[in-house]
């Protein structure tokens, strides 16, 4: 078994989200003696109009389930019901991807009702398929999400209210010195397909698969890496969830391995 510790010690880390999103990874990566670097490569906006959602919010009562894809929305929603002052005295069934989204619906006072087993959006819609069938289905999400959602939704004949939670946007492009010190680290940590289109927005154009030739590149989950892979990043791995606890551990394999690989071809 690979010990994360003896693996991360001194590794430089590019985490390319806000420190507000990734306080626990942070932490957890400098208690394993790695170096976190953070290079925002994307920014979590409001909607250009919460009219939608807060509609959707004020008429919660009408709805069977609530699905989150990400945190973000779980985010975005309690915020909102918190500013609109709003109580219910019926609470929808909560499905969520992946242990994080879990850990963030229930802080922010939902009940889960079920957790996909894969960090993906069909899976959620797919394992919950029979429970869903015709129901009142919310459906908070970024400006960017995946429209294959929807459309598995359509086809159990669910009515889905989708609305705009929150706008994906990439960050400006950073200076010579913040760009440098991303590109001379030993990994880079994708959250998002979004953020795997905004590095080269920040860095420059070409420069994630400059990085990617020696330095080992690391999604959170299938969809990003799915991403990454579409960028012809193919020696990019995954962590099973998006949890710190995965992340770390998903880390430390990438490490060890492309040690295998550098042996293997010295050799």
């Amino acid at each position: 078994m690979v010990d994360p510790a003896k693996s991360l010690a001194g590794k430089r880390v590019v985490i390319t989200r806000a420190a507000a999103q990734a306080i626990d990874l942070l932490k957890a990566l400098q208690y394993m003696g790695a170096i976190p670097i953070l290079l925002p490569v994307i920014q979590i906006l409001p909607p250009e109009d919460f009219s939608p959602l807060d509609e959707a919010l004020r008429k919660l009562d009408a709805f069977d389930w609530i699905l989150f894809t990400s945190q973000n929305a779980v985010r975005i929603v309690r915020e909102r019901l918190e500013t609109l002052q709003l109580r219910f005295s019926h609470s929808p069934l909560v499905g969520v991807v992946a242990r994080a989204t879990r850990d963030e619906a229930a802080g922010a006072g939902f009940s889960v009702a079920h957790i996909s087993s894969r960090p993906l959006g069909v899976a959620l819609v797919e394992e919950l398929a029979g429970q869903l069938k015709g129901k009142q289905v919310l459906l908070p999400r970024s400006n960017r999400a995946n429209p294959d959602v929807v459309t598995v939704l359509e086809k159990l004949n669910a009515k889905v209210t989708e609305v705009i939670a929150y706008r994906t946007i990439s960050e400006e492009a950073q200076d010579k010195g913040a760009i440098a010190k991303a590109m001379n680290a030993d990994a880079v940590l994708f959250f998002s397909p979004s953020a795997v289109t905004g590095f080269d927005d920040v860095c420059g154009t070409g420069k994630l698969a400059e990085f990617a030739a020696s330095g080992v590149v690391l999604a959170s989950g299938p969809v990003t890496l799915a991403a990454l892979h579409s960028k012809g990043i193919t020696r990019a791995n995954s962590a099973i969830e998006p949890s710190v606890a995965r992340i770390i551990e998903a880390l430390a394999n990438s490490f060890e391995e492309r040690k295998r690989d550098v042996s293997s071809e010295a050799n």
